[in-house]
């Protein structure tokens, strides 16, 4: 949203984005100018390093008020939510809602550095993240549906591996939360964010490419399992069945899947899981050379065009999982 220059009316070109206003606490200072919006105009109301006081918060109290960061700086928000990670979604003050937007930021913030350099600290983020998706998903009962309709505005592919994490790691909860550690939940979690990390060695000009790809092209897709399998665990870090999901998550259960042309119980069962994530959220997502799907309808073809793909229990347990009350 860019504001109107109060004299000339003419557009500034300063974009703005929302801040969550319960993730904000008295008695701290922060790196970013907050902003209001009053008849149409962005104001400053409390300036970088200022001290937000409990005189800002009684403000702001009435609830119709909703405060703002210039775009330039989003990245120092990303910073502030990520540091207080854990605090902010341990606080009961805080709605499911901008605990969903919390997390959602904080996770495509380690997807985005990981895809520029994977190493131990990029890893671990992700790790350390992922520990707190699950937390977030087994303590909230709201907070899948409102992370499900989050809106990004990073490229499509750090989106894409946050949104797999997501269902991805919603379905082990629902479907092994009984036989699995938190600890455990959270190691399949990291997998299920990184299982595409291989793509960052796919040239861009290919991935956003509109017109169909070449045979040539398409190879170099179907190394990105291998290349992520690879990455991580030079650095020592994923458990084996982390590793196996970014190895197998191409895989399809009547053998049609790559790298390997595994089949049934020769996949690992978590693949499975973020196989099923995975089609989905392609299918549901638009990209440079198609529409998106509604998300009904994309469970419908998957249902009817390929359901031989997927282990057809799990498939069952997400549907469920996004349908009503799931």
């Amino acid at each position: 949203m860019s504001p109107l220059d109060k004299n000339t009316g003419q557009d500034t070109g300063i974009v703005f984005r929302d801040l969550p206003l319960s993730i904000m606490r008295i008695n701290e200072r922060y790196d970013f100018d907050i902003y209001l919006q009053i008849r149409g105009h962005y104001r400053l109301f409390a300036a970088k390093g200022a001290l937000f006081t409990d005189q800002h918060t009684k403000l702001l109290k009435d609830g119709s008020i909703r405060l703002y960061v210039k775009d330039e700086e989003w990245g120092r928000v990303e910073e502030y939510q990520t540091n207080y990670l854990s605090r902010i979604l341990a606080d009961p003050a805080v709605d499911s809602h901008d605990k969903a937007s919390v997390a959602y930021t904080a996770s495509m913030k380690s997807i985005r550095e990981i895809f520029q350099s994977v190493e131990p600290r990029t890893i671990q983020d992700v790790e350390k993240n992922a520990e707190e998706m699950v937390r977030l998903i087994l303590s909230e009962d709201e907070v899948m549906e409102n992370l499900i309709w989050i809106e990004s505005h990073d490229h499509f592919t750090y989106q894409h591996s946050v949104r797999v994490g997501i269902y991805a790691t919603a379905l082990t909860i629902k479907l092994f939360s009984s036989k699995l550690t938190k600890q455990e939940m959270a190691a399949l979690s990291a997998g299920y964010f990184l299982h595409d990390i291989g793509m960052a060695q796919v040239p861009m000009k290919i991935l956003e490419k509109s017109s169909p790809l070449t045979p040539s092209e398409w190879g170099l897709i179907r190394m990105h399992p291998m290349w992520g399998y690879d990455r991580p665990l030079e650095t020592g870090h994923l458990t084996p069945e982390a590793a196996a999901i970014v190895l197998s998550h191409h895989e399809r259960h009547d053998g049609s899947g790559y790298p390997f042309a595994r089949e049934g119980d020769g996949i690992p069962t978590y693949a499975k899981i973020c196989a099923i994530a995975d089609t989905f959220e392609s299918l549901t997502a638009s990209r440079p050379y198609r529409e998106s799907i509604r998300p009904f309808h994309a469970l419908k073809i998957m249902q009817q065009e390929m359901a031989q793909e997927f282990d057809a229990e799990m498939f069952k347990a997400f549907i469920l999982l996004l349908g009503p009350g799931g």
